[in-house]
């Protein structure tokens, strides 16, 4: 700022040379500026807040609003003489925020507020004079709170229709989470009898699969048992047909040999007979031979015994031993 300053030095030096006269003497004021600034609030306020604006109020506390309008503002701000001779401001950031809030249940809310932002301001300002006045009233607010307060006093059913509406949300509430533990428990119980009837079906189904599985394996026992029967029976009679089949082809054999035996036999005694007959007629030539050779033992001397040959270990039989042999003479026959 002293740089600035320093700036502004020449401009606020011509300032006071050109119009030094007119600002050595200020003017003086003679009237009170209290009681002046005061009867100019009063009659603006009766300007601006005329009978349209206030009628409503006084007709409810009985002409009350004229004595508000007297009272004292709630905000009051009076600036006789201001002079400026040199001024600079360097702002870099500056928030001020003037808030009024009132709330009265859901039927009322009043918001009033200020909120001024300034972001690197530069301003330099010499040689200023100003008279200013700000007077702010909030009287209009409190009668419009105490308004509905007593509209509230003298009408209770509206607290009873806006908590019959809170009771309402609550109970909505209330009825949303009993229908959802409601339909919790349904779907639980739901789930368990699904659970319930599928551990049914499934053991039924079991036991009538064990009971079909034992049917049918008492079934197969009782066919192969009885295919077996009628196998050992089939069996049986078919040996039985076939000893019997056999005993006769047996028997018929042995009649066809026995009848073959008969014949052969028959044939046979047949020939021996011929044979007997035929041979009587060489028995006389074979007692004559009988008595040549009688005849030719007794002239033959006596012949050693034979030595029998025994085989060796390797298996071969000796050599025979050598012995001389008579020469025979030529027999006539008979």
């Amino acid at each position: 700022m002293r740089g600035n300053a320093d700036d502004d030095e020449d401009l606020v030096e011509d300032h006071d040379a050109e119009h030094g006269d007119e600002y050595a003497d200020p003017e003086t004021y003679e009237e009170d500026p209290s009681s002046s600034y005061a009867d100019d609030a009063d009659d603006a306020d009766d300007a601006d807040h005329g009978d349209d604006g206030v009628d409503g109020v006084d007709a409810y506390d009985g002409g009350g609003g004229d004595d508000t309008a007297g009272a004292n503002p709630d905000v009051f701000l009076d600036v006789p003489t201001l002079k400026v001779d040199e001024i600079d401001l360097d702002v870099e950031d500056l928030r001020a925020h003037v808030s009024l809030r009132a709330e009265v249940l859901d039927l009322l809310r009043l918001n009033v507020g200020a909120d001024v932002s300034l972001g690197r301001v530069h301003l330099g300002i010499s040689g200023v004079e100003a008279q200013a006045q700000l007077t702010v009233r909030l009287h209009h607010v409190a009668q419009i709170i105490d308004r509905v307060l007593t509209t509230l006093d003298r009408n209770p059913e509206l607290l009873h229709e806006l908590a019959r509406g809170v009771g309402s949300a609550v109970q909505d509430v209330g009825l949303g989470a009993r229908h959802a533990v409601g339909e919790v428990g349904t779907g639980a119980g739901r789930a368990v009898q699904e659970v319930g009837r599928g551990a049914g079906t499934a053991v039924q189904d079991v036991g009538e699969g064990a009971g079909t599985a034992v049917r049918d394996v008492g079934q197969g026992v009782g066919s192969v048992a009885r295919d077996v029967g009628r196998g050992a029976g089939e069996a049986v009679q078919d040996v039985g047909g076939g000893a019997g089949r056999a005993v006769e082809d047996v028997g018929r054999e042995t009649g066809r040999t026995v009848g073959s035996a008969g014949e052969a036999v028959g044939d046979t005694v047949e020939g021996a007979a011929e044979s007997v007959a035929g041979a009587a007629e060489p028995v006389a030539d074979v007692a004559e031979s009988a008595t040549g050779v009688t005849k030719a033992a007794a002239s033959r001397p006596a012949r050693a015994p034979r030595t029998r040959r025994v085989r060796g270990e390797d298996g071969k039989l000796p050599a025979r031993s050598g012995r001389p042999r008579t020469a025979r003479k030529p027999e006539d026959p008979p």
